[in-house]
């Protein structure tokens, strides 16, 4: 299947918000090597599953075009600093690099950023930092452009 990949103008059927060559050049500025290691399958299903990550999330504002695969670019949308965003922004497309990269390092859980503080053998026994609560990297990024978790919604019946 093609990575067909949103560029800012609201692709109909994109799935991911980063394109394997913009990956690629970022991971390889940073010797990323399990980017590097992976097949091009592996690379593109991440960046899909990064995207569908960011966009679980709830944001003001509405999709430029209903026809468009992801949820940005959107209209009606600010910043927590107040100034309009349009296109894909900067926070949004890290996020994406940040979650793709994690997602081929530990595909399970890729947010989990609590480390083992403590190991024991016999018995085994490990203790984590904190209580894997705390908001994740990714999260902080997607707060700047207004992402919400999504609230459940109750209807009476």
């Amino acid at each position: 299947m093609t990575l067909i990949v949103e560029t800012g103008a609201g692709v109909v059927g994109a799935l991911s918000y980063i394109s394997l060559d913009e990956a690629d050049t970022h991971y390889t500025a940073l010797s990323v090597g399990s980017w590097e290691s992976a097949s091009t399958g592996q690379r593109e299903n991440a960046l899909k599953q990064a995207s569908a990550y960011v966009d679980f999330y709830d944001y003001s504002g509405f999709p430029f075009s209903y026809a468009q695969g992801l949820k940005w670019p959107r209209s009606g949308v600010k910043d927590k600093d107040g100034r309009i965003l349009s296109g894909l922004p900067y926070a949004l497309t890290t996020a994406v690099l940040e979650l793709a990269s994690s997602l081929l390092e530990n595909p399970q859980n890729p947010l989990d950023n609590r480390q083992i503080m403590k190991e024991k053998i016999g018995s085994l026994e490990l203790v984590y930092s904190g209580n894997g609560r705390r908001p994740s990297f990714v999260f902080k990024l997607l707060m700047q452009i207004g992402a919400r978790v999504q609230s459940p919604e109750i209807m009476r019946g």
